[in-house]
């Protein structure tokens, strides 16, 4: 049915601008424009004649299992913040063609093994079997797996033996792991200085950025997958002879290969006998280190590995959610949820034993001063419901790349031109927005107001959009007591 005016075209414009959010923001407010000559303050907007009073706007949620329709648009923002920085794009636009903004390698940084779990193994197409052992563990549980999972086993990732994982040390792992990225950075930017004679000249020269995705694999273990690149300091200028792809996949993998976050002792407490890795190396027992598979591979511009290749390959992974049963969706308030949750074992076991060591006294401040992690709660706590890492799901240098508050800002633009007949936004004193000179501030009040679709015709719409099966779908009957109104909808 065609909504033609009202209420209902409001509801419809708000619709249309949310773009198939599945759960909406609900806000209350007005937006003053102040004129900072006269001084004179007009209204130009307020929630007050809105549909219900609120304003909806997109909830941003990148996990494709809470909002698909925003999932999507994160997904894409990704892909071009990946992409721009690899071409000549920076600006929030698409850089288009496939000009090389510098050498460039693709990294994909691994985390040690917690202990064997059940793998897909494939070898030119053809499966193969999971762990080929014999003999049984000190708890009596096999070693190996002779069956060839396929990819949707439910076992996928889960350990031969619970008793024998080591989960203290995962959980440990992953808390750590951001710093482990960051020393790893500052080691490969030691590595090329020798190249340019000190650090100091190479701040001169080069400028090292970088962004990187991290992925929670379905053992609770995090992988990160980075692009790192060399570029002038100057916009125009040249880089010197010796910075290229080999002297950058050469500084990655010795970076790699020697950095680590030394652990204190714990006090004894559950975490105090630490063995982060079973291979045995150089590094001290108690240590955070990268496991033992590295690939690092240089971005060449139309070659197996390319800008594009790398864009798509990355942004996939930061809207994965709770569906891939490596993390849940949202943070926990306290540890009685997983009691309604339905989860693998092995993944509520991880976010039990992080829940755990945020509770000691003797482990969750002390990973926290060794991260430089500040909070009322302990970050093994606030971060629970991922096994203990709280990085971001994509982090980048500044000047690797365009930003999302830069392409958010751009589609905002974009909406408010086409809300006027003639494509030129207008103050509240009927100015041009871009050419007030400056004379207009904007000041807005807002109050949150609650989430997602309220009242049974938006609680439809909102199933309709998050993709529910019709069975799930609310019923759009009138509740008892109440007739049906003239346009059949349930009135008092």
């Amino acid at each position: 049915m065609a909504v033609v005016g009202g209420a209902g075209s409001r509801l419809a414009r708000q619709l249309v601008g949310i773009g198939g959010c599945a759960r909406p923001v609900r806000l209350v407010g007005h937006v003053d424009h102040v004129d900072t000559v006269t001084g004179e303050v007009r209204r130009a907007f307020s929630t007050d004649g809105e549909p219900g009073g609120v304003l909806r706007v997109r909830c941003n949620n990148r996990r494709g299992t809470v909002c698909p329709s925003c999932s999507k648009l994160y997904k894409g923002d990704a892909r071009l913040i990946v992409r721009n920085g690899l071409t000549s794009g920076t600006d929030g636009a698409d850089g288009g063609g496939e000009e090389a903004a510098g050498p460039a390698v693709f990294v994909t940084l691994t985390a040690p093994s917690f202990g064997p779990v059940h793998s897909r193994r494939e070898r030119d197409g053809v499966g193969r079997v999971c762990r080929p052992r014999t003999g049984t563990c000190v708890h009596g549980r096999p070693v190996g797996c002779s069956e060839r999972h396929g990819g949707g086993d439910p076992r996928l990732g889960e350990p031969l033996c619970s008793d024998c994982y080591r989960y203290t040390d995962l959980v440990v792992w992953n808390s750590l792991c951001p710093l482990l990225w960051k020393r790893t950075m500052e080691a490969v930017r030691r590595g090329l200085a020798r190249r340019a004679g000190s650090l100091a000249a190479l701040r001169r020269a080069v400028r090292v950025d970088f962004v990187k995705v991290a992925e929670v694999q379905r053992r609770g273990a995090v992988h990160l997958h980075a692009v790192i690149r060399l570029g002038p300091v100057e916009a125009c200028g040249a880089l010197p002879d010796w910075a290229g792809p080999g002297e950058l996949v050469d500084a990655v993998r010795s970076a790699a290969g020697v950095t680590s976050v030394p652990l204190p002792d714990l006090g004894g407490g559950p975490a105090g006998q630490l063995t982060l890795d079973e291979a045995a190396g150089p590094e001290p027992v108690g240590a955070v280190r990268w496991g033992v598979q590295l690939d690092v591979r240089p971005i060449v511009v139309g070659g197996a590995v390319s800008a594009g290749m790398v864009a798509a390959y990355l942004a996939k992974y930061v809207t994965k959610g709770s569906d891939s049963g490596a993390a849940l969706d949202a943070p926990l308030r306290e540890i009685g949820q997983l009691e309604v949750i339905r989860l693998r074992p092995h993944l509520a076991r991880l976010i039990h034993t992080a829940w755990r060591l945020g509770t000691d006294e003797s482990v969750g401040p002390v990973l926290d001063e060794i991260a430089g992690r500040t909070g009322k709660r302990a970050g093994l706590l606030r971060w629970a419901h991922q096994a203990g890492y709280g990085g971001h799901p994509l982090s980048k240098s500044r000047s690797y790349s365009t930003t999302f508050g830069a392409l958010r800002a751009r589609r905002r633009k974009h909406r408010r031109a086409e809300a006027f007949p003639d494509g030129i936004p207008v103050d509240a004193f009927g100015r041009p927005e871009d050419g007030d000179g400056g004379t207009t501030v904007r000041i807005g009040y807002w109050r949150y107001a609650g989430r997602g679709f309220s009242g049974d015709a938006e609680q439809l719409i909102g199933a309709v959009l998050a993709g529910l099966p019709p069975e799930e779908w609310p019923d759009p009957r009138p509740s008892p007591g109440l007739s049906p109104g003239p346009g059949g909808g349930g009135e008092p």
